[in-house]
């Protein structure tokens, strides 16, 4: 386990976040402002970016540049590399989100390659340019935000689980390969997020007093805080939590529950999750599509939908 501070002498002077305006993506830009680094912010609204950018750059005396784009555009890969040119990226932060609910077959082929693209491949492609240049300076570092319940099936959600399932082990491979050359990649797993406009229409004002007062769902601040310093204390899983740790003894339990392999395993767990689903947008997406469920809607409970992560 690599103990270290995460610091721009440790790893490198510009920290790239993209998905990097709003909630968690404006908390990472913020504090790791506090930590010294210049800061690359990336996300689809160009005002709020740049006032987040302008804020940053008088609060925290630090260059900040507000890159502007939606990483689904075609080029958008190589707009970014252009926006960056020359400048030492020592640390990546893929905030990039989609997460559309609905059955596999009543969802466009369009909005399959969509989460497919932003949720994987963006952050295999970006990890392909800057993690090598990493590697070659041998010292980085990489975070991937993901979802608590990361490896968990789910009924109407198998093109985002998948996804997310598939960003966790590519973020466990990598470290395994990136250590050896001295650059540290972890992945965060998210439960709620406070505030999230997009968790907020997803939950049920009910469930969110419920899971706020266990301590699952946590503000941005206090997430950002805490995969900051679990990072710094060389962990590959980062895992925010209240007081009690159940946010990570519930992630345990979901890997472990997959031992068995069961179908009623499976099943019971999408019911779980499916059952703190009663907002507006998942109901309303799914009455669009024309989905008639006989019980509650099954999808995954974390963080927001196309928001780039929140961008």
């Amino acid at each position: 386990m690599n103990r270290s501070p995460l610091t721009p002498n440790a790893v490198g002077t510009w920290a790239l976040v993209v998905g990097g305006s709003t909630t968690i993506g404006a908390e990472f830009a913020g504090q790791l402002a506090e930590r010294g680094f210049n800061l690359v912010l990336v996300a689809r609204g160009a005002s709020r970016l740049e006032s987040l950018a302008s804020d940053l750059r008088r609060q925290r005396r630090v260059e900040v540049k507000a890159v502007a784009l939606d990483l689904l555009d075609a080029g958008a890969t190589a707009d970014l590399l252009k926006a960056t040119e020359g400048l030492e990226v020592g640390l990546l932060i893929v905030n990039a989100n989609l997460h559309r609910v609905n059955e596999f077959h009543r969802m466009s082929e369009g909005e399959k390659r969509a989460m497919s693209r932003l949720n994987y491949q963006v952050p295999v492609e970006l990890t392909h340019h800057y993690g090598g240049a990493m590697v070659g300076r041998k010292r980085g570092g990489i975070i991937f935000v993901n979802t608590l319940n990361s490896l968990t099936a789910l009924e109407i959600d198998a093109v985002f689980q998948g996804t997310k399932a598939g960003l966790r082990i590519f973020a466990e491979s990598l470290s395994l390969e990136y250590e050896r050359a001295g650059v540290r990649v972890a992945s965060a797993h998210i439960s709620g997020i406070e505030g999230s406009e997009s968790y907020e229409a997803k939950l049920s004002a009910g469930t969110r007093r419920v899971l706020r007062w266990m301590g699952t769902t946590l503000p941005p601040q206090r997430i950002v805080r805490q995969c900051l310093k679990q990072f710094d204390d060389g962990r590959l899983i980062l895992c925010p939590d209240g007081i009690f740790p159940l946010n990570r003894l519930g992630m345990a339990a979901l890997d472990l529950l997959r031992i068995g392999g069961f179908r009623t395993q499976r099943s019971v767990l999408s019911r779980i999750f499916g059952a703190m689903l009663q907002g507006t947008e998942v109901k309303d997406g799914l009455r669009a599509k024309g989905y008639a469920p006989t019980a509650t809607p099954r999808a995954s409970n974390g963080h927001a939908e196309r928001n780039a992560h929140e961008g």
